[in-house]
């Protein structure tokens, strides 16, 4: 069925709303972390897609990869839904239309000889690990039009493994306005927060690694928790019929405090952080 045919609101065009937010910012789950927030759905639809984007090499490079990954959504019991958001699966165990709230798990990419710059990769490798946690979200419906919504969402999860034993949290917020039958845009905001142990892991530098970094003359460099970042969010997402959905967008992320200073970011890497991408979903009940 054609652009031209579609009856406006429509479920599914309302459903491929998460499917393509969801598969724009997915490559950011790699490096950055980012949780559950980025996914947003009516009740009783399942979706399957995939997305392509552009991310940073590890967490503040200045050199960027290119990521494909899976999406996908099943609801077993009413608003009760599993998600598959690459390396993120989330479980809403609310049967409610505002509210979602569940347990979830992220596999978090580590950082070794395979990047880029030719000082960080010399760096003592990190380890892959899997986190552990909660989301929380809450959706409010401003119209008659399901698609325009406004979301708060936060999740936190902490290292199950050995590789940085701390935990990294996120608060956000996104705003969806239709400005077309066919064509609705997004815009959203939020920061993150981080543990010692994780800013350590990911930002500090020590032991033989400090000689790779002049700057430093021969001390450790031992970040503290706290705010890690900021971020900003556009896109849109364009109904191609009933069951296809064609999304594009961006995400800024700005380091902050500790993390921006660290010489992995500072001297090696940017504090400004992007991620862009495109993604193709289909939507059915």
């Amino acid at each position: 069925m054609g652009i031209a045919n579609m009856s406006a609101p429509s479920r599914k065009p309302y459903a491929a709303l998460g499917v393509l937010t969801s598969l724009v910012f997915l490559p950011a789950l790699v490096h950055a972390g980012v949780g559950g927030g980025f996914v947003e759905l009516e009740e009783g639809i399942n979706i399957v897609g995939l997305g392509v984007g552009q991310i940073p090499d590890y967490q503040g490079s200045d050199d960027y990869d290119t990521a494909v990954a899976p999406f996908a959504r099943y609801y077993f019991s009413g608003q009760r839904y599993i998600n598959v958001l690459g390396p993120q699966i989330t479980l809403n165990i609310l049967d409610d239309k505002v509210l979602q709230f569940g347990p979830m798990l992220v596999y978090r990419f580590g950082r070794n000889n395979d990047v880029e710059d030719s000082v960080v990769k010399q760096m003592r490798e990190i380890d892959d690990t899997v986190e552990a946690g909660a989301f929380v979200a809450a959706s409010y419906q401003l119209s008659d039009d399901p698609r325009n919504r406004f979301i708060l969402s936060a999740d936190l999860v902490g290292d199950t493994g050995d590789t940085h034993e701390g935990y990294i949290g996120t608060v956000g917020a996104r705003l969806w306005m239709p400005v077309h039958q066919a064509v609705v845009i997004h815009v959203g905001g939020g920061f993150s927060y981080a543990s010692e142990d994780y800013a350590q892991t990911y930002y500090g530098v020590s032991g033989a690694d400090v000689a790779l970094f002049p700057s430093l003359g021969g001390a450790a460099y031992n970040p503290d928790g706290g705010m890690m970042d900021v971020r900003a969010t556009l896109g849109a997402v364009v109904h191609l019929s009933r069951e296809w959905h064609l999304g594009v967008g961006a995400r800024y992320q700005g380091l902050m405090n500790d993390a921006e200073d660290s010489p992995v970011v500072a001297e090696r890497g940017d504090s400004d952080q992007w991620i862009y991408g495109v993604g193709l979903g289909s939507a059915w009940e």
